[in-house]
């Protein structure tokens, strides 16, 4: 699948359990900041956890709908819809037998055109409303953006702490 984008490249990987090719497009040294994985770093780490979402959501169904790459090369966007299921236990909770349609957006900084920077925004809240409402889990409450500001604004005179 080398002739195709990142995005499309993730969306298979990601959907099908295709570890060559996650290992192809990730850097060994990638830093993943997801709601319920707040800075994993390492392929092998960010490896377990796919493997865990997808033992909890198996069948899972992956769609690339939009991606975006920087002039430069060093950055990517690209926004995917999932359809899980959750038939199998997460986290140590036991499976709701719920399913749904989720949207996220990834934008990861790229080093030699391998992934080492990802960060994760869902954009439906479903599959949050599982995790957070019907089986407690706590989502993270500071989740500090790992790329310096391009630019801020404000109308307060003191920088958040």
């Amino acid at each position: 699948m080398s002739s195709h984008s990142l995005g499309e490249r993730f969306v298979h990987g990601l959907g099908t359990c295709d570890w060559a090719t996650l290992e192809q497009i990730y850097d060994q040294d990638v830093v993943l900041y997801a709601p319920l994985a707040w800075k994993v770093a390492g392929f092998g780490p960010i490896r377990r956890v796919v493997e865990e979402f997808h033992a909890a959501y198996p069948g899972l169904r992956v769609a690339l709908h939009d991606e975006f790459h920087s002039v430069d090369g060093t950055r990517v966007a690209f926004r995917f819809s999932m359809e899980w299921h959750n038939t199998g236990p997460f986290k140590g909770h036991d499976a709701t037998g719920e399913r749904g349609m989720t949207i996220e957006t990834h934008t990861v900084r790229l080093r030699e055109g391998r992934i080492i920077e990802q960060v994760v925004g869902a954009n439906t809240l479903h599959m949050k409303y599982l995790e957070m409402v019907r089986w407690g889990m706590e989502f993270p409450k500071i989740t500090p953006d790992p790329a310096p500001a391009i630019v801020s604004a404000s109308q307060d005179p003191e920088p958040a702490s």
